[in-house]
């Protein structure tokens, strides 16, 4: 009887610590899981693209990303590129052929082959 005690005390044993190894094993890859899920969702914080004749800086931005914004007394105002919100601190600027913007988006007008670059910038 002790015998057949002892061989059901390390049956359980080893069932226990195998659960308790599974159980950590599961724990390591979901954490692994979510360091790739935040990679994944990293935000760009440039985007550029290529002018069109007659068609204006922000005409062209929102054909390609999903925008946000509103109209102001100047003009168009980006508020968001793909979810990346501008904040009192930082916000998107854009230039055309390397020159920073003087007038809201949706007064420059492009030509074909210039490049349009937006950046969320900060001070």
């Amino acid at each position: 009887m002790r015998i057949k005690n002892s061989v059901i005390y390390k049956v359980i044993l080893i069932l226990v610590l195998g659960v308790g190894i599974l159980g950590l094993a599961g724990c390591a890859r979901k954490t692994e899981t979510s360091s790739v899920e935040q990679s994944s969702v990293a935000q760009e914080k440039t985007i550029e693209y290529q002018g069109e004749d007659g068609k204006t800086v922000c005409d062209l931005l929102q054909a390609k990303y999903q925008v946000e914004a509103s109209e102001g007394s100047m003009g168009m105002l980006v508020n968001s590129i793909n979810g990346l919100k501008a904040t009192d601190k930082e916000f998107w600027l854009y230039s055309v052929n390397d020159k920073p913007g003087e007038v809201a988006c949706d007064k420059q007008e492009t030509k074909t082959g210039d490049k349009v670059l937006w950046e969320y910038k900060g001070f």
